[in-house]
């Protein structure tokens, strides 16, 4: 894959990516694009598309947020999106990619192996299983998910990975906005506040984008996530 796009536009986030980071993200879109033809794994399949809609729109915290060095759990990564990116910008993170669909976890394996990527671990579940386990709950400095669900919905989801003083960013379309009157409640109950939110704008790319920044405050009750499928349904 050609990342001149990436390489030209990497200015929006940080300096510049080095020969390895270039080459990483080459692999990595090679590899997905020509995975996808058998797995679904993104309906973006123009390069410079790719370069733009997942690779730079998944770095767009590091402009804001230290993330080399620290723990982080991708919620519903999908293709790796945002976590491998992130990664990629910042190698010493300490990256869990979790996903509910196993030909999707094996995708991924692929990519860490393919791109040598190390301290990655891939999780097969659901976040509502996984986050019960002690192995995992408020085990993250950070958290991600990216297109997954409903901020409120997004918040059980995620906040009971992270240790108190955690942060959970959540990648929105710009409309996305809106949800946070509606998760007043769910910060309350889950014991956390959004301290930050952002519009931006990835070139040639509409709509706008949304990232939140939600800090765990206190620890969250044991009563949270409920059971899988309830969030979905019954959003606090």
């Amino acid at each position: 894959m050609d990342i001149s796009v990436l390489q030209k536009e990497i200015g929006l986030v940080s300096k510049e990516i080095s020969e390895h980071q270039a080459e990483q993200f080459a692999e990595f879109g090679d590899l997905l694009l020509a995975r996808n033809e058998q797995i679904n794994l993104t309906r973006i399949t123009e390069p410079a598309a790719v370069c733009r809609q997942h690779f730079l729109d998944s770095i767009m915290p590091v402009r804001s947020i230290p993330i080399d060095g620290k723990s982080l759990i991708d919620i519903g990564t999908g293709a790796g999106f945002p976590g491998i990116p992130l990664k990629i910008m910042a190698p010493d993170l300490k990256l869990t990619l979790l996903d509910a669909l196993d030909k999707r976890c094996r995708f991924l394996q692929e990519v860490v192996d393919r791109l040598g990527l190390t301290d990655v671990t891939i999780l097969h579940g659901r976040a509502e299983d996984v986050a019960r386990d002690d192995s995992y709950r408020g085990q993250f400095d950070l958290a991600t998910s990216r297109a997954v669900a409903k901020l409120n919905i997004l918040c059980e989801y995620a906040l009971p990975f992270l240790k108190v003083d955690g942060q959970f960013i959540a990648y929105k379309l710009e409309e996305g906005v809106t949800e946070l009157a509606e998760s007043e409640n769910a910060f309350r109950l889950l014991g956390a506040a959004c301290d930050q939110h952002e519009t931006y704008h990835l070139p040639e790319v509409e709509p706008a984008r949304a990232l939140f920044i939600i800090t765990k405050k206190t620890q969250t009750s044991e009563k949270y996530p409920r059971r899988a499928g309830i969030p979905g349904k019954k959003p606090l």
